[in-house]
């Protein structure tokens, strides 16, 4: 149902607005300033990060603030402290299920998570299997249902965004979102594309909606 060029020409473009999106929110953050002979400053920061992340005890606050250092590390060393990080997805995950959590905690799990899957097969099937995708939809039902204002137009948008990060490069992610989403994700879609994007660098709904194939097969019915 999606050809194979289209799906290329989509992920070209994908990867684009990811690195722009990533500068905009995070213009500090260059790859070249923590980069060093060796992975080990990337692995020892991200293991420092990881005794917060999972300390219970701590505030879900400073927890989160440790999930976004954790992602920006993975992001800024490249594959390896990818690998590393990809040990703390479970942990990201289990904080953005946890109920009643302010919109800043889990916008910052958002965050994080994009970073840590970001152009990262391995991370984005590890997030898949965690049904991931089926609870960054829940979410979005559940915003949009029950929040108001701009605190749940931005965890939509961020959880967008997300979505198309798992998405990029993982035929089996767009498969899943396809089939827990489905028409109902293709309107949800369609309406955030639709809404002010202002002060983001894309439409990250108007994007996915193009990477699932959705306007595609909006074109073949119309004709």
């Amino acid at each position: 149902w999606i050809s194979c060029t289209l799906i290329k020409n989509m992920l070209k473009r994908i990867q684009n607005y990811y690195q722009t999106l990533f500068d905009y929110f995070f213009p500090s953050v260059k790859k070249e300033s923590y980069q060093t002979d060796d992975s080990a400053f990337h692995h020892k920061r991200i293991q420092d990060y990881s005794i917060d992340l999972r300390n219970t005890e701590l505030p879900i606050e400073q927890r989160a603030k440790a999930a976004v250092s954790t992602g920006l590390l993975a992001y800024t060393g490249g594959t390896n402290a990818a690998i590393c990080a990809s040990e703390y997805i479970q942990d990201l995950y289990d904080i953005f299920c946890t109920q009643s959590i302010s919109t800043k905690v889990r916008i910052q799990v958002l965050q994080g998570l994009s970073c840590i899957c970001y152009i990262n097969p391995n991370n984005q099937r590890k997030a898949k299997d965690l049904n991931l995708i089926n609870i960054l939809l829940d979410h979005l039902d559940e915003e949009q249902e029950s929040a108001s204002g701009n605190a749940c137009i931005t965890i939509q948008f961020w959880i967008c965004y997300l979505l198309t990060v798992l998405c990029s490069n993982n035929i089996p992610c767009i498969i899943a979102a396809h089939e827990v989403g489905g028409e109902k994700l293709e309107k949800k879609l369609k309406l955030l594309s639709c809404m002010d994007w202002f002060g983001w660098p894309d439409n990250y709904a108007a994007v996915l909606f193009s990477l699932l194939g959705f306007q595609r097969l909006q074109n073949i019915s119309n004709v």
